[in-house]
């Protein structure tokens, strides 16, 4: 099948992929209430879809059983529960060989995580989610299982509250069901996340995130953050070991990675898609930085995962 884009699940879309069962939907979905908790075996295919596709939302998964691997961006997890996954808004994930899996996910845009009480955004409970993460897979002890089962049960509960259900009581719940894998998270992760330079760094990080097809200067983004570009250049190499002009080159290359891996279009469109005015001075950039031409990255790729062309 011929793909000019890569697929794209809609939170929007949500209840249209509900699983019918004795005639009935499995779950019922509010398309315009911004949170959803779902089983895996309730949303047709759609939930462990083999085809490579992004979300315009932002996923936690609990694997409760069985086994398989997860495709994140090009980086093979092998399941493995009970464990957790995060899948930012954007991130390109298929999973593959899967048998008996059986879990929940809980969906919500971006704009769940603010309160419409004060305007605050909880940058904190996006931690899970931001490309300091390096590991969206969180395995979890037995020793720590009964407590987050026990938060899931509570926000499975309101959730599905026939009347009177409160966003503001899943927000909360959310919230310490994010702080308390954040813990465990830091447990093996031997660094303080939560202080003033990592919270600018995510800031950073996800000010790229959504500018980098349009910024691509440091000083743009230090003068967007309230810093210096000196304080920014400083703070980003400590913390994550590449400069900031690193990182807005690696969201460039995973964005043509994504597009070569998973659609038709051509060197050149992918190019101007990426707003390179030269296929050429593109094609150099991605080799620089990646070693490969971009044609010969779509090869193996395909070889590596059998995507379909």
């Amino acid at each position: 099948m011929n793909k000019k884009n890569i697929p794209f699940h809609r939170y929007s879309d949500t209840h249209k992929h509900v699983s019918i069962i004795n005639g009935n939907p499995a779950l019922s979905i509010d398309p315009d209430f911004p949170f959803v908790l779902t089983q895996f075996n309730y949303m047709e295919h759609e939930a462990l879809s083999a085809q490579a596709h992004r979300h315009d939302y932002y996923e936690i998964l609990f694997i409760e059983e069985g086994e398989g691997q997860h495709i994140i961006d090009f980086e093979a997890y092998n399941v493995k529960a009970p464990s957790y996954f995060f899948i930012s808004k954007g991130q390109v994930h298929f999973w593959k060989h899967i048998k008996s899996l059986k879990g929940k996910a809980l969906l919500f845009p971006r704009e769940f995580l603010i309160s419409p009480a004060t305007n605050v955004r909880t940058e904190s409970d996006l931690l899970s989610f931001d490309s300091l993460n390096k590991a969206p897979q969180l395995s979890i002890d037995e020793s720590d299982l009964p407590k987050l089962q026990e938060l899931l049960k509570c926000i499975e509960e309101e959730f599905n509250m026939q009347s009177g259900r409160s966003l503001s009581v899943i927000r909360s719940f959310i919230h310490i069901l994010l702080i308390q894998l954040l813990r465990i998270y830091n447990e093996e992760h031997i660094e303080n996340l939560l202080d003033t330079t990592h919270t600018m760094v995510r800031k950073f990080r996800q000010l790229v995130s959504d500018h980098f097809l349009n910024i691509r200067s440091v000083q743009e983004y230090a003068h967007m953050i309230g810093i210096s570009t000196s304080h920014l250049r400083d703070s980003v190499k400590e913390i994550t070991g590449y400069s900031p002009g690193q990182i807005i080159r690696q969201e460039l290359i995973f964005e043509a990675k994504r597009k070569l891996a998973n659609t038709t279009l051509t060197t050149a469109e992918i190019a101007y898609s990426l707003n390179f005015e030269d296929a050429s001075y593109f094609s150099r950039f991605f080799k620089r930085e990646t070693g490969i031409s971009p044609l010969k990255f779509r090869e193996e790729i395909m070889i590596k995962y059998q995507f379909s062309g």
